[in-house]
């Protein structure tokens, strides 16, 4: 949870005691006055993410700690844990992925994903999800192709995790349906499906 900016300030400050620094040291590595330190501190200004990730580099602080973000203990030991956390995605309203399987003999291959549209207006997250993921995959590469080192890696992590510690998720609103109105919703989703599925056919059979 992201703190306000005066939680953020003494986060700072006692950042900066621990790094034996004064205001005034702090302010000229991080090519600010010492009165902007000095309103960083007292809350009276709150530092962009940026200077956050700046200062948390000077003070070998993560920038996450800086702004009170404290990441979750997620164990995974098994398959089972998995399946929870796909459960705990799936009850987020900001959130809403497909899941794309392909085997054999069908497809050549055997593969498996989680697709999250992020043009998906009904899921305000998703667009910010897939710039997240499209990062993960190439720092990921660049750690595995040993362009990075494994340090660099988690300091990645830690300026998105601060960055994106305001983006709070809200769990997914639960219909409560009686039999008949379920029976008719699904009806109402089979009609569209088949509407579709003949629109698409006759577009098929006007190109050919």
């Amino acid at each position: 949870m992201r703190s306000n900016p005066a939680e953020i300030g003494e986060r700072i400050k006692a950042a900066r005691k621990a790094a034996h620094l004064s205001q005034t040291e702090l302010a000229n590595q991080l090519d600010k006055t010492l009165r902007t330190v000095q309103k960083y501190e007292s809350g009276e200004i709150e530092p962009s993410i940026a200077m956050i990730n700046t200062i948390s580099r000077v003070l070998n602080v993560s920038p996450a700690e800086l702004i009170g973000y404290k990441m979750p203990e997620v164990r995974l030991e098994s398959l089972s844990d998995v399946i929870a956390v796909l459960y705990q995605l799936n009850r987020k309203a900001g959130l809403r992925f497909e899941v794309d399987v392909r085997r054999p003999p069908h497809y050549d291959e055997w593969t498996c994903a989680l697709k999250f549209n992020g043009h998906d207006h009904t899921a305000n997250l998703n667009a910010d999800l897939c710039l997240i993921l499209e990062k993960f995959r190439d720092e990921r590469n660049r750690l595995e192709t040993y362009w990075t080192d494994q340090t660099a890696f988690d300091h990645w992590i830690e300026d998105e995790l601060a960055y994106y510690a305001g983006a709070k998720l809200a769990d997914r609103e639960v219909e409560e349906l009686t039999t008949m109105e379920r029976i008719q919703r699904r009806n109402e989703l089979d009609r569209q499906m088949l509407a579709e599925m003949k629109k698409a056919a006759e577009e098929n059979g006007s190109k050919n």
